[in-house]
């Protein structure tokens, strides 16, 4: 276990209604009393970081609980769905990444997955089932990182933890609450989700199908789709598979009902004292029947309502881009290929970093494969460690990409305004940039610096934060966009040299909704 350095750490448990709770750890002795439902709570002073193994005491009125080999560091949450939960022994360059993984000064910690209709305050340690790799995974158990134990953690989550860890000098804590294919809404507390009106439909859709859940007329439903599907795999000389006998669960167990995983996985850890989040997620609000505007307003919810969680308003929360997957934009399906969900799943997470302090976000679009997994989230959770390690810890890293400011249109071509400096990553000429005019449809776009003018010697001065869009078949040009699908074409990073590993997040000019346009 690992106990947040610099702050003051909340102790806390359960013992009889008045019963006097003693805490001790290191130096410190405090003591609390239970109230009437049983909980008490104590806080330790905050403490400078440690790597000396040390025992906390809990001492009641009848009985004690020791645990030990406790260091004190920097403990961070991780969160998302499963390209944040994939294990590092599967991810790219994982297998060399295990075998020297030994690192007793950090710490991991993997939630079993859990929903529940209420607010839980406590989980299972457990030997989980991973359907994916037929295998047995344990839960809900501290455990000291070392290659056997960091094998099935969450590589993402791994990779960022060891670069804080080998740069900052201090212990690290590691508590994985992601959990694979769920929807953003599963993730936020029902008090939040109430309270903001944007979900009230949504609610209301999942109140209805709870209520009129009918296990008997589910079963039958069961059973004829499995007759139908019997009878077609008869037909190809296959085994019918066995029969349904029961019902599927109430939709009130759905892991994607809204506040389902909030309640069964992270709600345990209300009022935790922690350094900070690392968030990774998208897919599952991506598919055919996203609502990407309400996406953008429950990542934005979700920030707040986990600061609010973990009791510190100001709680640092990094953001890792919606990966990439699919079938690649090319120029030849440019415009098809921004008729997804996807890349506007991606513009609310960017805007819920514009919108709130102390948040980092880092684009992964550039580390295509085939499929989510097994993606290159070594890349990933690097990116991510360099926000946190330069603007928490303090170290000279550049960590942000170039961001497009605004737009200029003059003489049938657009200028485009960035904050920083920007090249190719392949040194050849931009690609992904797609212009639009009034018919909202977009066209590929040649794109090349501003000439701001000549030097002594005749030679073009290039603007480097200034890039010119136009299509020669566009003549009243009034949009671009960048970077705009699902597995996006784009090749535009930082020029700054340390930082050309980080690649110009996907944006758009326009405010047109989802589909209206293209």
């Amino acid at each position: 276990m690992v106990l947040q350095r610099d702050k003051p750490v909340r102790i806390w448990g359960w013992a009889s209604p008045g019963e006097i709770v003693k805490v001790e750890f290191g130096c410190q002795l405090k003591s609390g009393m239970a109230g009437k439902d049983g909980e008490w709570t104590v806080y330790l002073d905050p403490m400078p970081a440690s790597m000396q193994a040390q025992d906390l005491l809990i001492r009641g009125e009848n009985n004690e609980v020791i645990f030990s080999n406790i260091l004190v560091g920097d403990v961070w949450v991780l969160g998302g769905q499963s390209n944040m939960e994939f294990d590092l022994a599967r991810i790219y360059h994982g297998d060399a990444e295990v075998l020297s993984a030994n690192f007793p000064q950090i710490r991991i910690m993997t939630i079993p997955h859990a929903e529940s209709i209420e607010p839980e305050t406590d989980f299972e340690h457990v030997n989980e089932y991973d359907e994916w790799n037929d295998r047995y995974d344990k839960k809900g158990y501290w455990m000291v990182c070392s290659p056997d134990a960091v094998k099935t953690f969450s590589g993402l989550g791994y990779i960022f933890g060891k670069r804080i860890h080998m740069v900052s000098q201090v212990p690290v804590g590691l508590i994985d609450v992601s959990r694979g294919g769920t929807t953003v809404e599963s993730w936020i507390s029902g008090k939040a989700l109430s309270e903001t009106p944007e979900n009230q439909e949504m609610l209301e859709y999942w109140d209805k199908r709870i209520r009129e859940y009918d296990p008997s007329e589910n079963l039958r439903m069961r059973i004829r789709n499995w007759e139908r599907r019997a009878e077609r795999r008869k037909q190809m000389g296959l085994e019918p598979g066995p029969k349904p006998t029961e019902p599927s669960p109430s939709p009130a167990y759905d892991h994607n009902r809204p506040g389902a995983c909030y309640n069964g996985m992270l709600s345990v850890f209300k009022g935790l004292t922690v350094k900070g989040i690392i968030f990774h997620h998208g897919y599952n609000n991506a598919l055919s029947d996203s609502r990407p505007e309400l996406y953008a307003v429950n990542f934005d919810l979700l920030i707040r309502d986990w600061r609010e969680s973990f009791n510190d308003p100001d709680l640092p929360f990094g953001i890792i881009d919606f990966s990439a997957g699919g079938m690649p934009q090319t120029r030849d399906n440019l415009e098809a290929a921004m008729i997804d969900a996807a890349p506007y799943i991606r513009e609310g997470q960017f805007k819920a970093f514009l919108n709130n302090d102390r948040t980092g976000y880092v684009s992964t679009y550039d580390q295509q494969v085939n499929w989510y997994h097994p993606q290159k989230k070594t890349e990933a959770g690097e990116r991510i460690a360099r926000w946190a390690l330069a603007e928490l810890y303090g170290f000279d890293l550049g960590w942000e990409s170039a961001i497009c400011t605004g737009k200029e249109i003059k003489a049938g071509k657009i200028i485009l305004n960035f904050n920083k400096e920007i090249k190719t990553s392949d040194d050849r000429p931009f690609e992904g940039f797609a212009i639009a005019g009034s018919d909202n449809h977009f066209y590929p776009a040649k794109a090349e610096y501003l000439v701001s003018g000549r030097d002594n010697t005749g030679k073009e001065i290039q603007d480097r934060t200034k890039i010119v869009v136009w299509n020669d078949l566009v003549h009243d040009p009034e949009e671009v966009r960048y970077a705009w699908a699902r597995n996006p074409l784009g090749n535009a990073v930082n020029a700054t040299l340390y930082e050309r590993i980080l690649p110009v997040p996907p944006f758009r000019t326009d405010n047109w909704e989802y589909p209206e346009a293209p």
